[in-house]
């Protein structure tokens, strides 16, 4: 069965409680499931009994709370993911609109600001609990057509229904976030596929609140973009524009604006003059799995024991469980781990950089380095960065080791950048959250 296919399963199963999908807001949940996505470290143990809101509140209850003032409230932002990637795509926006206005709803400690608001601040274990005895029935009076979407992902029934439970626990939630709040006139998320965004989307369609996502990546795994709920969803470039389009999305929900992100960006083309003595070399992880982040990280080892390069390691927000390879892959050779760093300062400072197939590629190119991607047999996916022959590709480290010495294969693709730039990131003229905020106001 293809992505389309089972993405159509989940979304119209057609168990409605209070006008919500209930097994539409388990999208993610059960194809990370189905892709073997979680581990057994303590993090992703509890992704898969699906307690991460719980212990999420638990911190909460630790943490700044901030009072909101629901008369001024205009428009609402929801960065539910720890993804500072996303997280920067948000608040970069925000920069646009008045800060009176505005609040910033947050579901992660780590990404907490002194005028954020917890969404579990508004929490309801009562309603809650009444509601799973609710759903749980309605669950056995479809258990059939439950059954089959559990089935085709692999999923334990039990499982299923814990994750069930948690959305019911994120509905109260939100729905008591609007109660306290009387003006809002739009909403904008990083994602209307995640389980948080999705139930402030569906909560929107509810009660006609216009709603707004921010592309938050390159498009490329079906599941993380698909389909989209939203009023509108803001394109990068044509690239992704022409993406979401030939999967099926409406055109009039699509509009090619830039990404926010970018606005910091100015085009500084790097000279083929500069020495390849001592690189500065960042190593981006993704969250491929620990076996694969295992066998990335030492190839870059088997190369760079040859040479002497400054190497920096950047962990990807998901695969923070993987912390540990790096001390045992490069046990004898410096290096420095980030975690929550801005991730194009760290380009900025890079002479090169390597990864799997990853968005911050694109960056990468749009910040003129170098960039190298170790193709892994396991991982079959493709971005657009490759199509337009903007990355070197190396299988193993003997390839690696010959391009970080040779300065004219280095920097061999730098005159496929422009066009690549062009079409992805539509024009990095520091003006994308601009142009959003325009079609915001203008569709209020």
């Amino acid at each position: 069965m293809s992505y389309k296919e089972e993405i159509n399963k989940v979304n119209n199963v057609g168990l409605l409680f209070k006008g919500y999908d209930i097994v539409a807001l388990s999208q993610v949940f059960l194809f990370e499931n189905k892709l073997g996505r979680y581990g057994w470290g303590m993090s992703q143990i509890i992704k898969k009994l699906s307690l991460d809101n719980l212990v999420k509140f638990c911190l909460y209850l630790i943490s700044p709370k901030k009072e909101i003032n629901p008369s001024s409230l205009e428009y609402v932002f929801v960065n539910d993911i720890y993804n500072m990637s996303m997280v920067s795509n948000s608040r970069n926006l925000q920069k646009e609109f008045h800060k009176e206005n505005i609040i910033d709803v947050i579901c992660d400690k780590r990404i907490h600001r002194e005028n954020d608001i917890y969404l579990y601040k508004f929490s309801n274990f009562l309603r809650t609990i009444i509601d799973i005895f609710k759903v749980t029935t309605l669950v056995f009076k479809n258990w059939e057509k439950v059954k089959e979407v559990a089935k085709l992902f692999n999923v334990n029934m039990i499982m299923l229904l814990l994750n069930i439970w948690d959305s019911l626990f994120v509905i109260n939630c939100v729905e008591r976030f609007f109660s306290k709040t009387s003006n809002v006139k739009s909403v904008v998320l990083n994602s209307d596929v995640h389980k948080i965004s999705r139930i402030f989307v569906f909560y929107c369609k509810k009660h006609k609140i216009k709603n707004y996502v921010l592309q938050h990546g390159a498009p490329v795994l079906d599941y993380g973009y698909l389909p989209v709920y939203t009023d509108k969803m803001f394109n990068w470039g044509k690239l992704s524009f022409d993406w979401f389009l030939d999967k099926g999305t409406d055109i009039n929900k699509l509009q090619i604006t830039g990404a926010p992100k970018m606005d910091n960006i100015v085009l500084d083309k790097k000279s083929l003059e500069n020495s390849l003595e001592s690189l500065n070399v960042l190593v981006i992880m993704n969250p491929i799995g620990e076996v694969l982040c295992r066998d990335f990280l030492q190839i870059i080892n088997d190369a760079t024991k040859e040479i002497k390069v400054n190497l920096s390691i950047k962990l990807h927000p998901s695969s923070e469980h993987y912390g540990h390879l790096p001390k045992l892959i490069f046990n004898n050779y410096p290096y420095k781990v980030f975690r929550l760093e801005n991730t194009h300062d760290l380009i900025r400072k890079s002479d090169v950089v390597i990864s799997t197939t990853s968005t911050v590629g694109a960056e990468t190119i749009a910040l003129y380095k170098p960039l190298i991607q170790i193709k892994l047999e396991e991982i079959n996916t493709k971005l657009a960065y490759e199509d337009y022959d903007c990355c070197i590709s190396v299988r193993n480290h003997i390839e690696l080791l010959e391009i970080l010495k040779d300065k004219k294969q280095l920097y061999s693709k730098f005159s496929n950048y422009d066009k690549f730039i062009s079409n992805f990131f539509y024009i990095l003229d520091g003006e994308s959250s601009e142009r959003i905020k325009e079609v915001i106001a203008h569709e209020e």
